[in-house]
């Protein structure tokens, strides 16, 4: 059966195929987005601000803070770092400064020193759930699914309610197969998040896991009423309609993707598929010229182009998101010639490879069912793990060499592959809501203006510490921190496509 008929049979197993859907990554700042990334870490560092008494406020505790929204990660992180050494505040009162360092850091691509403070700010303060949440973005971006979710469930366990908290939770299950839980997620961060259109897109991705065409169609629709420009929601569109088998619409949505994001290569990949034979590769040539060249996915283009070879290809792919992805597509490409027992190999290998929040793992799926291969055997999600409480000396973790969850790490080139240009600024992010940790005693500051973008969700207030025996007055210093509200805003204006938001 040629492949393009395999894909038309494939749409009606697609319900039992497990979830998938395209997703992209967090770029740290001196990266830029891929289309492989988390539709849902599309927010900016949440700010933990000191609630005091009154007096002038510090200019390093508000550049600590980031009340304004304007103070850049590396500003943030030294401010921070001022207070936690000055050695004023113990325990709670300064538990907030290590969770907007440890965010901070985060943002810097800094992930083990984030990790650390995260799990020095837990240390102190046990009810922090803007800590948790914290250190579960920062595990999932480790690739470590088990620990991000448990640190999830806590935060969320301890009152976290915010949408960010929800969507990322939702990404988890997703990654683990457990699709309605993800739905659930999803239906909590759209109630919270009021018209997000990163929520609908991430929604839209556990319907088609499902095989539940019609509303994941829906769900992308709406984000891009909300986003029209939004390069990442016209792409999964596309997928949607490809998988559905309505392959003439979903060229209309990759080409669309493709005009708003041209470097992008995923949509003119899956153009290629929907396209296929001499006029599917014209189109993939015609839009290869602006792709990102040397970055994954450009040297799969340039396999299906016939300028690279199978071996080169398969020898660019380093890390395990684009090894399961190479196996797919050079799998589809060997279908679409009719060299089947070759094709459906390596479909089969990227189904046993691949992550189930995947696109490529739910069409190989798909593929095989259709094919009436034997699926592998798939591995039981693994239990849950318990949110570790941090040692009073908190080490940085090593890094983790499992699957990123978002797929989104760069590829090195091999010799026959250009290098990338420099990469492009990342989205810009929306704030997770921050909590009040309980006053030192210190004075006061200024209230931050709301970011009209979003609403902030209502503050936690942990457990106030044991307050220590009054001061004597004395005048402000520039350590004295200041007293803001909860906020949510951004530290630079949104950036349409992706919603984090590119392939993945």
């Amino acid at each position: 059966m040629k492949f393009a008929d395999l894909l038309l049979a494939a749409a009606g197993a697609l319900a039992l195929a497990g979830p998938a859907f395209a997703q992209q990554s967090e770029a740290p700042e001196s990266g830029g987005p891929n289309f492989q990334s988390d539709p849902l870490h599309q927010f900016v560092t949440p700010r933990v601000l000191p609630s005091l008494k009154a007096a002038p406020k510090s200019p390093e505790a508000d550049a600590c803070a980031n009340s304004d929204g304007r103070v850049d990660a590396k500003a943030r992180v030294e401010a921070c770092g001022k207070l936690i050494d000055s050695g004023k505040w113990k325990g709670q009162e300064i538990a907030w400064a290590y969770s907007n360092r440890c965010f901070a850091l985060k943002k810097l691509g800094e992930q083990d020193k984030a990790l650390a403070d995260c799990d020095k700010a837990i240390q102190l303060d046990a009810k922090n759930a803007v800590a948790f949440q914290a250190r579960g973005m920062i595990h999932q971006d480790k690739g470590d699914g088990d620990r991000a979710l448990a640190d999830y469930d806590k935060a969320v366990e301890l009152g976290g309610n915010n949408a960010a908290l929800f969507s990322d939770r939702g990404n988890v299950l997703l990654a683990r197969g457990e699709a309605d839980k993800a739905l659930a997620d999803y239906d909590k961060a759209i109630k919270l998040s009021g018209n997000g259109a990163s929520v609908f897109i991430a929604r839209g991705g556990a319907y088609l896991a499902k095989g539940q065409f019609d509303a994941a169609l829906a769900d992308y629709a709406r984000a891009i009423e909300l986003s029209p420009n939004n390069a990442f929601a016209h792409f999964n569109r596309g997928v949607a309609f490809y998988v559905k088998g309505d392959k003439a619409r979903a060229v209309e949505e990759f080409r669309q993707a493709l005009k708003i994001d041209p470097k992008n290569a995923y949509p003119g990949l899956w153009l290629f598929l929907a396209k296929g034979g001499a006029e599917g590769k014209a189109e993939l040539q015609r839009y290869s010229a602006k792709f990102t060249q040397g970055a994954w996915p450009w040297p799969v283009a340039q396999y299906d182009l016939g300028a690279l070879d199978l071996q080169s290809t398969l020898a660019a792919a380093k890390t395990p998101g684009d090894q399961c992805e190479a196996q797919f597509y050079i799998g589809a490409e060997r279908l679409a010639k009719n060299v089947k027992d070759e094709g459906l190999a390596f479909v089969r290998k990227a189904v046993e490879i691949c992550p189930k929040n995947f696109i490529e793992y739910i069409q190989a799926a798909a593929v095989l069912k259709a094919s009436g291969v034997e699926m592998p055997k798939p591995a039981a999600p693994p239990p849950k793990a318990e949110p570790a409480s941090a040692p009073e000396s908190a080490p940085a973790s090593p890094p983790s060499p499992v699957i990123r969850l978002d797929g989104g790490e760069p590829a090195g080139a091999t010799p026959k592959v250009e290098p990338a240009p420099a990469a492009e600024p990342a989205p810009a992010k929306v704030d997770a809501p921050a909590i009040q940790p309980a006053a030192p005693s210190v004075p006061p500051a200024v209230e931050p203006a709301a970011s009209p973008s979003q609403p902030a969700a209502p503050a936690v207030q942990p457990a106030a510490p044991q307050a220590p025996e009054p001061a004597k007055p004395e005048s402000a210093t520039p350590d004295d921190a200041s007293q803001p509200k909860p906020e949510t805003g951004t530290d630079s204006a949104p950036k349409p496509a992706s919603a984090n938001d590119g392939k993945q």
